[in-house]
């Protein structure tokens, strides 16, 4: 045995299989100090012997024979070191990590505070520039207030109701749904009639739900108002498959619903623009789509902090089936507004505000309570996003105003409304 290393025999059985399957392994591992530790903090929350799981790691990689499934289970442990010097070698060197990640855990705390703090003050240079030309001394304060109309759910289609249509959380899930979709109806019926009082002639208008889901939004809008026609877009198959099931069901046929990306539907001739909870870097190309076509729109962010270049890996895969080869790419630049870059906004800090923004919760901590300490920071982020997206909107000939779902909405509860002042 040469100096430095240590020995670890180990015998093992596999279990689950029929007696006559039974075989018996005996597995001797020789490791260098270094290796040993690498196992054990793999390892770490197995509850046995770190010598154990490696030999039991080496063992499992050793035998290609065994049936896959099999629990392996350790019969008897021995292991040995070469001499005093050794096992005090370990002992130092176990001692040494331990500091080490210390150390390292103090540091990521400081960076995180620094952060944070950097990102506090900039947040009230931006505020004390007026977005939104609302002259507040808080974040709060630059909400508009319209209250949520009532929806009389009992008397709608079937499979209209968002209530039914959320098996997977329940109750609360589906009441939350249900307050969404009243905030989005409500401020879609105000556009509507503004709209309507303008025009000598009442005219049929279209109103397109980008990243529409299965249809929650799109589907109570087209019951609510008859006389409008309503489209669909996801570019999740399955869920188009489930809102065109629910559209026959429900008998209404003032609504369709077809699979595409926001960025492709230029074609479409549309009056107004929804999105509810699209993730990221969407919500800005639904708010692009409508600048540059002189449309209406309402949307509620979601996700911000997804607003980096990648994202969910899950959309980008379904989002990537469906571009075209001739696509134009179109980079978002971020800080979206002037604005917020004379605050002293830069990329990387708003990034940093985006992160905080998206705040969720944790040990025992509720993100939606507004007397939460731990949640005062990430609430005054995601208040500035927003408002740097409706800035951004207004710079580009826009009246917008930003408004609060009623409470039980979830805790991405944003919306931004904005009408092109140019009609």
């Amino acid at each position: 045995m040469r100096r430095g290393h240590s020995h670890v025999w180990i015998d093992c059985w596999a279990h689950g299989a029929s007696q006559s399957d039974v075989r018996l392994w005996f597995v001797r591992l020789t490791a260098l100090y270094n290796k040993v530790f690498i196992t054990r903090r793999m390892f770490r929350t197995s509850g046995v012997d770190a010598a154990s799981n490696a030999a039991a790691s080496v063992s499992w990689r050793i035998d290609g024979r065994r049936r896959a499934g099999r629990e392996l289970r350790f019969v008897r442990v021995a292991s040995t070191v070469s001499s005093e010097e050794d096992k005090a070698a370990l002992e130092a060197l176990e001692e040494r990590k331990i500091k080490q990640r210390a150390h390292r855990k103090r540091n990521r705390q400081r960076n995180k505070n620094a952060v944070r703090e950097e990102v506090g003050s900039l947040l009230d240079a931006f505020v004390e520039l007026e977005p939104l030309g609302k002259g507040v001394d808080k974040w709060e304060e630059v909400y508009d207030m319209r209250k949520s109309a009532e929806v009389a759910w009992d008397s709608l289609p079937p499979r209209v109701d968002p209530y039914g249509t959320n098996k997977k959380g329940g109750d609360i899930r589906g009441a939350r749904k249900r307050n969404q979709v009243q905030a989005f109806v409500t401020h879609l019926q105000a556009i509507l009639e503004e709209e309507e009082e303008e025009e000598d002639v009442k005219s049929r208008k279209v109103v397109c739900d980008f990243g529409c889901g299965t249809g929650n939004v799109v589907m109570t809008a087209a019951a609510l108002f008859p006389n409008h026609d309503f489209i669909g877009v996801d570019l999740n198959q399955k869920s188009i498959d489930i809102l065109n099931e629910r559209i026959v069901e429900s008998g209404l046929s003032n609504v369709s619903a077809r699979v595409g990306l926001i960025e492709e539907c230029d074609a479409l001739e549309v009056d107004v623009v929804l999105a509810l909870h699209v993730c990221g870097s969407a919500t800005d190309f639904v708010i692009n789509s409508a600048i540059e076509r002189r449309k209406p729109f309402i949307v509620a962010p979601c996700c911000v902090g997804k607003v980096q270049k990648g994202g969910m890996r899950s959309l980008n895969r379904m989002r990537n089936d469906l571009i075209r080869i001739d696509e134009r790419h179109v980079e978002i630049d971020r800080p979206r507004s002037r604005k917020m870059r004379e605050a002293g906004f830069d990329f990387d800090t708003y990034m940093s505000a985006a992160t905080l923004a998206d705040f969720s919760g944790h040990q025992g901590v509720d993100p939606s309570d507004p007397n939460e300490p731990l949640t005062q920071l990430p609430r005054r982020a995601k208040s500035a996003i927003e408002a740097d997206r409706a800035e951004f909107a207004r710079e580009c000939g826009f009246d917008v105003a930003l408004y609060k779902m009623p409470t039980q909405s979830g805790i991405r509860d944003d919306i931004i409304v904005g009408l092109p002042n140019d009609v």
